[in-house]
């Protein structure tokens, strides 16, 4: 699977930043659509949803370590610079990529796209939210 290399670097920035943020996204009762995709992945008619990008992680962690020398105690000095100029949208960033992969483990995802209701029935392949939404509501009225 590709994100299983975020998923366990995200294990570390999970257990720091999220894990408090992660309960209170599941409790709200407004949120009833999630929208899981990547950075190159474009959505329409998202609404309120939340957009989760899986692969946020490993890009920060690209931007973080892009074109840096081989020598380790210059690297180091060149990605702290690289996290001080990013300042409080470093944290946000990966806080909010480590809630992605957290939510897409917990509730089985495992491609994108992905528009997720209920935290229990999954849509794959569509970036139109309104779209999902009509298949989803098609296939709930002919379950009933």
């Amino acid at each position: 699977m590709r994100f299983r290399r975020a998923f366990s670097f995200a294990t570390v920035v999970i257990t720091l930043l999220a894990i408090p943020s992660i309960g209170s996204a599941q409790t709200q009762s407004s949120i009833d659509v999630e929208v899981f995709g990547t950075s190159v992945m474009s959505f329409k008619n998202v609404g309120n949803a939340p957009i989760y990008y899986l692969d946020a992680v490993s890009q920060l962690e690209a931007s973080l370590s892009a074109g840096l020398p081989p020598d380790p105690q210059k690297a180091q000095a060149i990605v702290q610079q690289r996290m001080q100029a990013m300042g409080p949208q470093l944290q946000q960033r990966a806080k909010n990529g480590a809630i992605g992969l957290a939510r897409a483990m917990q509730i089985g995802i495992d491609r994108a796209p992905a528009i997720v209701f209920s935290g229990k029935w999954v849509i794959y392949g569509l970036t139109d939210v309104d779209q999902a939404r009509r298949i989803f509501a098609a296939k709930t009225a002919q379950a009933r």
